[in-house]
């Protein structure tokens, strides 16, 4: 005959841990606690386990969502990751294999969307897996935990940036066009170091620092050039060589300007 069962509210330390304590395979097969409540240097660390392969897992658990669950278990991923050798010691019957990186594993009923945002990105360092868990109980008034990985994604893709030959396929008129790349070869016979970033525009810089930069239109290039005093003096629109060689003065001014508080 079918029990019945109903969710329930459970307390963190007084039901939760001691229910994935008893039973931490409802967590991961094979999953084993080694501890749990061990003091580390930023408070106990709610339960250290070791899964099938010998890698040591960081379980920190919340009975509500939290926007600093991430960063209270990284800071006792932290601590176990500084300290795996002393740990493997001190639990050596657990076979602790000290060449795996720890795993930390973050439990709660929900996550916030900053914790699941954040997750993304700590991911691509640290072997992270987030669960939901549901706590419910049976007629016979017997308990158990649900537990569900949540999927939280990966960060977006690297937008593309184009290259100096794509961004100057946005000019329709082929003289500005020409201007564009011969500007572009010369700039780094002076110590200008050309860089491409989003859309159509580049970055100019002189010994480390970014003083410049332009952006393809169809018809006329934008300049903008930092002033010595700071900030952006404006946008300059660019059509041949008659304008911009009215930009050299600005240019060297801003670039000896450089030169003199690098020599301070």
């Amino acid at each position: 005959m079918a029990l019945k069962i109903k969710s329930v509210s459970i307390g963190e330390r007084d039901k939760l841990e001691p229910m994935l304590v008893a039973n931490p395979e409802v967590i991961e097969d094979g999953l084993r606690v080694i501890t749990h409540q061990q003091q580390t240097n930023t408070g106990p660390l709610d339960i250290l386990g070791v899964d099938i392969d010998g890698t040591m897992v960081v379980i920190e658990l919340k009975n509500e969502a939290a926007e600093g669950h991430l960063d209270q278990g990284l800071r006792y991923y932290n601590w176990c990751r500084q300290n795996i050798a002393w740990i493997s010691e001190a639990y050596k019957d657990y076979g602790i294999n000290i060449k795996n990186l720890p795993r930390l594993v973050l439990i709660a009923p929900s996550f916030t969307e900053t914790v699941t945002q954040i997750a993304k990105y700590v991911a691509i360092g640290v072997e992270l897996k987030l669960f939901e868990y549901m706590a419910v109980e049976n007629e016979k008034g017997e308990s158990g935990l649900i537990c569900k990985e949540l999927d939280f994604g990966e960060p977006p893709e690297q937008p593309r940036i184009m290259s100096l030959s794509d961004k100057a396929k946005k000019f329709e008129d082929a003289k500005v066009k020409k201007l564009w790349e011969k500007i572009l070869e010369e700039l780094p016979k002076n110590g200008i170091e050309v860089k491409a970033v989003g859309g159509y525009t580049i970055t100019l810089w002189y010994k480390g620092k970014r003083f410049m930069y332009m952006r393809a239109r169809r018809k006329w290039i934008s300049v903008n050039i930092i002033s010595p005093a700071g900030g952006w003096d404006g946008l300059v629109s660019v059509s041949n060589r008659k304008d911009w060689n009215k930009l050299d003065g600005r240019i060297r001014k801003c670039m000896a300007h450089i030169d003199s508080t690098l020599e301070e």
